[in-house]
């Protein structure tokens, strides 16, 4: 055997040794992991993951993001377990973003109808083909809505449509959402719920993603809700602390609800509703 050869061989050889321990270490971890929590450690890289991908959509709007954050959703919501219930949860529809993604799935909430989508607005929750079917084609929500039994729809949206040019153009749609849900579920109970602000470093730092702007957004949807006749749900009154800011301890990049603040959250819904 020549030289060449001889150090091709060690090579391969290191190579080897390198990834098996790489993937030793990798499967240590992951068994100490699930043996202590299985669903909270799953939960918690999911949503870590969604977080990083959302913040991405909201600087760059990139579609393909948006698809692979929800695909990651989709092929993990069979993993949780309910763990509260608002009446039959079945009956139930959350309509929203990433926010309503982290609610959720942090709450176990594996049986309501899901209608929630990253970078979810009001114009494209009407127009958007998001929810799969059974056989694997994609429809609107309201298309989906149609026929499910649905008492009670939740929705919260805003975030994505702070950076608006014209935000009277959001109420507008806002109440055309409304209208579209009324036409498939005349019967159904609606609510609005606030947009949960972001913590005090993330307002300061943020021309748009700010609390100022996002009080103005409230204002529209309380109008809204008026207007239409439907619930309005002050959830950021148990999340935001004693200046009105999502307080600091709920969120790990500003936005997005922690678990605890997401059953905080829920609980909020089950008494107000």
């Amino acid at each position: 055997m020549n030289n060449k050869k001889i150090k091709k061989t060690i090579f391969i050889i290191i190579l080897v040794i390198i990834i098996s321990l790489i993937i030793f270490t990798i499967y240590s971890i992951a068994n100490s992991n699930k043996e202590k929590n299985p669903n909270l450690e799953l939960n918690q890289n999911i949503i870590n993951e969604i977080e990083n991908l959302t913040q991405e959509v909201n600087e760059t709007n990139n579609t393909q993001i948006n698809e692979r954050a929800n695909e990651i959703l989709n092929n993990t919501s069979n993993n949780t377990v309910e763990t509260n219930v608002i009446e039959d949860t079945s009956t139930v529809a959350f309509i929203g973003d990433s926010r309503t993604q982290g609610l959720i799935m942090y709450n176990g909430l594996k049986y309501v109808q899901d209608y929630s989508y990253i970078g979810l607005m009001v114009d494209t929750a009407v127009t958007k083909k998001f929810v799969k079917t059974d056989n694997g084609n994609k429809i609107t929500l309201l298309e989906d809505m149609k026929n499910k039994n649905i008492k009670k729809v939740y929705i919260m949206l805003g975030v994505n449509e702070l950076g608006w040019s014209y935000p009277q153009v959001f109420k507008v749609k806002y109440g055309e959402l409304i209208d579209e849900i009324r036409k498939v579920k005349p019967d159904c109970q609606i609510y609005l719920q606030s947009i949960i602000p972001v913590t005090k470093s993330k307002s300061n730092s943020d021309s748009i993603y700010n609390n100022t702007n996002i009080a103005k957004f409230n204002e529209y949807i309380k109008q809204v809700a008026n207007e239409k006749g439907v619930h309005y749900l002050d959830v950021k009154s148990v999340l935001v602390d004693s200046e009105g800011n999502l307080s600091k301890n709920a969120s790990t990049d500003g936005i997005h609800v922690g678990k605890t603040y997401c059953q905080k959250w829920l609980k909020y819904l089950e008494d107000n509703s």
